[in-house]
Formats: structure tokens, sequence, C-alpha cells
């Protein structure tokens, strides 16, 4: 109906189905808000990794936090693409 309750099994069609999350300003969104999870789809990584042996020693303090610095950029910059 109207309100999004399934006839047959009486469950709202507007929840999440991974944590019963009610989207009210978009009813019809793609992902939930709050977990993520999306009914209509899947979402799947894979990674292929081997080890690395180019690495630079951290021996000081300041090259610790610079290196800190260095990662958190990334990391945002990462976020905003």
């Amino acid at each position: 109906d109207r309100h999004g309750i399934c006839r047959h099994c009486g469950d709202n069609a507007y929840q999440c189905r991974h944590c019963r999350n009610i989207n009210y300003e978009h009813l019809d969104a793609f992902l939930c808000n709050e977990c993520g999870f999306c009914k209509h789809s899947r979402f799947e990584w894979l990674l292929q990794v081997r080890p690395s042996y180019v690495v630079e020693r951290i021996t000081t303090e300041a090259e610790k936090k610079r290196l800190v610095a260095m990662v958190e950029a990334e990391l945002e910059s990462a976020d905003r693409r």
C-alpha cells in the first residue's frame, strides 16, 4: 500500500533489511543511510596484494609525525574522490 506495508507478510517495505532503519527523507533510497546496506545490488571488492620491501625506516619522532600527517592527508583526499 502507499504506507509501504506488505500485504503478504506485513513488513514495512521502506525498512532496511539489515538494520530496520527507515529513511524518511528518501523512501526510495538506493543505500541505507544508517548502515549502507543495499537491497537492490551488492558491492564486492577484490584486492590483490603482495609484500613490498621498498620502505623507508622511521628513525625519529619528527619523521613519524610527518608520515602520519601524510597518511591522513591521503585518506582525506580518498574520501573526496
